[in-house]
């Protein structure tokens, strides 16, 4: 007798994973402009940034094999629970202290971010499963997660926006800190707590997941790629962006502004993800987005109007946003479930590699430089990568995906 489809813990788990991020884009509003504020520094900016990124790449380590052996229900709540205390502390510390020095900051920001990446990983390995107890198609499932993402990273800056203007950037981050507790209450009330099934042990460390994704042809361009990617995305998101909202149109809130346009956009793009792969091969939608994406950095850089920017921000992510799905879908329809965890997070390691030099490098150009040349070199070599990858490394239909893996 088959069970009823139950979409209950499905819809609950993409709830709490959209609260998690609009919290999370409150905080990429509200740290970037208080560090320009205290330091009046990009470099410094570009430092706090990396210091937010490095926790993703140490979650590979632990976040990964911790899920797998302990199971992805306990780690999401466990993970939230110690990313509310930490993210309280940043606010908590500014407001009672007069003079803080960098290093402090760059700690605080550090452990904020620490246990946000194993969260998000314990989520995604959850997915699969919930989708099958609700029959839904996974690709439908992970185009909506990816949507409501995007639409987290276009709400949550304008939420930060408004509340930066209300009550500051330092009160903003409590806000931040709120989201991992109710994401908590939610995944405790509406995703049942599965019981840990027998299955046959997996390789031991994430150097058997760093294997399983080099010999994958599609998640070995999607690492590689995505690693070049995030070392210009974002420091354009974390750098450049505030730089030109601050500094150039001497508007802080201009950046809640651009970074709800490039969510909005992303959006539309994930949306459209069941579309776009109906008559677009996977190649064109991953690659192609990253060349747009390319080019309206470049332009982003260069442009001495309002309208100009946030037209090249939306177009920046339009088919990016598309590309958040595709990844997934690609991970989810290749990864055996023994590994789900370890595989996701070293996956998001890789990609995430290139971030923190990225953003040291990116800091320090614009505080030596015009900012238009820093973005002008950034975007260049995130076409050039994108034009390789594309001709080196294309990507294969989840169909022909399956196919090997069967």
């Amino acid at each position: 007798m088959k069970t009823a489809p139950n979409i209950v813990p499905l819809a609950g788990l993409v709830s709490a994973e959209f609260l998690s991020h609009i919290g999370n884009q409150i905080a990429a509003v509200a740290i970037p402009l208080l560090v320009l504020e205290y330091t009046r520094s990009p470099l410094a900016t570009g430092l706090v940034g990396a210091a937010a990124v490095v926790p993703v790449i140490l979650a590979a380590v632990v976040g990964g094999r911790s899920i797998d052996r302990i199971g992805a229900w306990r780690v999401s709540v466990v993970a939230d629970a110690l990313s509310f205390l930490s993210v309280l502390a940043l606010p908590a510390v500014i407001l009672s202290f007069v003079d803080i020095p960098l290093p402090l900051i760059l700690g605080l920001v550090f452990m904020g971010a620490l246990f946000d990446p194993t969260g998000v990983a314990s989520r995604q390995v959850m997915t699969p499963v919930l989708a099958r107890v609700a029959r839904v198609p996974l690709a439908r499932v992970n185009a909506v997660r990816g949507g409501l993402e995007n639409g987290a990273d276009s709400l949550g800056p304008v939420i930060g926006g408004g509340l930066i203007l209300l009550v500051g950037a330092t009160h903003a981050l409590f806000v931040n800190a709120a989201s991992f507790l109710v994401a908590i209450a939610i995944t405790i009330v509406a995703v049942p707590r599965p019981r840990r099934a027998r299955t046959m042990p997996a390789p031991a460390g994430s150097r058997s997941a760093l294997r399983f994704i080099l010999r994958h042809p599609s998640l070995r361009g999607l690492a590689f790629t995505g690693m070049v990617a995030n070392a210009v995305v974002l420091p354009f998101i974390m750098v450049w962006l505030p730089i030109i909202a601050s500094w150039r149109f001497g508007a802080p809130a201009f950046l809640g502004v651009c970074l709800a346009v490039f969510g909005v956009a992303a959006a539309l793009g994930a949306f459209a993800y069941a579309r776009l792969s109906a008559v677009l091969s996977a190649s064109r939608i991953f690659y192609g987005g990253l060349i747009v994406t390319a080019l309206s950095i470049v332009y982003c850089g260069f442009s001495g109007t309002v309208v100009g920017v946030i037209m090249a921000v939306a177009v920046a992510g339009l088919l990016l946003g598309a590309g958040n799905p595709l990844e997934q879908t690609l991970l989810h329809e290749a990864t055996p479930a023994a590994q789900a965890g370890r595989v996701f997070t070293t996956l998001t390691a890789i990609r995430y590699a290139g971030g923190p030099l990225g953003l040291v490098l990116a800091g320090a150009a614009a505080e030596a430089s015009a900012v238009g040349i820093s973005t002008a070199v950034g975007g260049g070599i995130l076409l050039t990568t994108a034009i390789a990858g594309w001709w080196l490394m294309p990507l294969e239909t989840v169909e022909l995906v399956q196919r090997e893996i069967t």
